[in-house]
Parts: structure tokens; C-alpha cells; sequence
């Protein structure tokens, strides 16, 4: 795997951050990951996964040392050397994924104490344009 950018913030993600990151895939792209970790261990929160090879985005948790069950969201509005958006942000009970501002679905979290979540990660096959944290209110 290839780490192409990670950034850390130890009083916690979740809720209330967004995550945006822009950028464009490679001619050659088959997937790229955008992963939400726990700091204490290597629980992966939420792992975004877009799938060129087979046009799927397959979301997943890591958990107590193995992989929970699979969500795979249809819509696939990702082009191969097209650039795009991906917002991901959290509320109290889930993730929610936006692809050049259109909701493609929401994750419901999985780790329970969602202080824990610090740190994000983009791998694989992506070039990143810019990628910015905001601190979303909810009114």
C-alpha cells in the first residue's frame, strides 16, 4: 500500500469534522482507500474503498482484529483521470459520503466511542489535489 497523506487530530474526528478531499485518479487507477483509524490500536473505523476494476465503493470496519460485513454502495459517479470531490463527515450515528456534493450513502458507526477516531489516511491510487478538515455545527 502506498500512503499517500495522513493527518492526525488526538481530541477526536468524530462527530463534527469533515473531511474534503480533492483530487484526481491515475490513468491506471484500480482503487484507492480513504481510511478513518482509532489511535490506540488498528481498529480501522470506517474504511471507504472506491473500486474502479469493478465500479463498487465497498465501506467496511476493522474491529477486534478482523473485518466486519461488507456495505457496498451501487452509485459510482468516480471517473478514471476525472478530477472529483469526496466530503466524508460524521454526526452522532453516522458517516456521510458525498461525491461532488451529491450523497452517494451513509455508514452507520461501528467503533461506539467515536472520540477515539483520530487519525485519516488516503492510499492507493490517488493524486491529491488538497484535503481539508472543517468542524461542521449542526444547528
Amino acid at each position: 500500500k502506498t500512503l499517500n497523506f495522513e493527518v492526525s487530530c488526538p481530541d477526536g474526528l468524530c462527530p463534527g469534522w469533515s473531511i474534503i478531499l480533492k483530487g484526481e485518479t491515475p490513468a491506471e487507477a484500480s482503487k484507492f482507500e480513504i481510511n478513518f483509524l482509532c489511535d490506540r490500536d488498528d481498529r480501522i473505523a470506517f474504511h471507504l474503498n472506491p473500486c474502479f476494476t469493478e465500479s463498487d465503493i465497498i465501506c467496511n470496519s476493522y474491529m477486534a482484529n478482523h473485518w466486519g460485513q461488507e456495505e457496498r454502495c451501487s452509485s459510482f459517479p468516480l471517473g478514471i483521470e476525472e478530477p472529483f470531490q469526496i466530503e466524508i463527515y460524521s454526526d452522532n450515528d453516522n458517516f456521510h459520503v458525498y461525491i461532488d456534493e451529491t450523497k452517494v450513502m451513509q455508514y452507520k458507526h461501528r467503533v461506539e466511542d467515536l472520540k477515539t477516531i483520530t487519525k485519516v489516511q488516503v492510499v492507493n491510487d490517488v493524486n491529491i489535489s488538497s484535503l481539508e478538515m472543517t468542524k461542521k455545527h449542526f444547528y
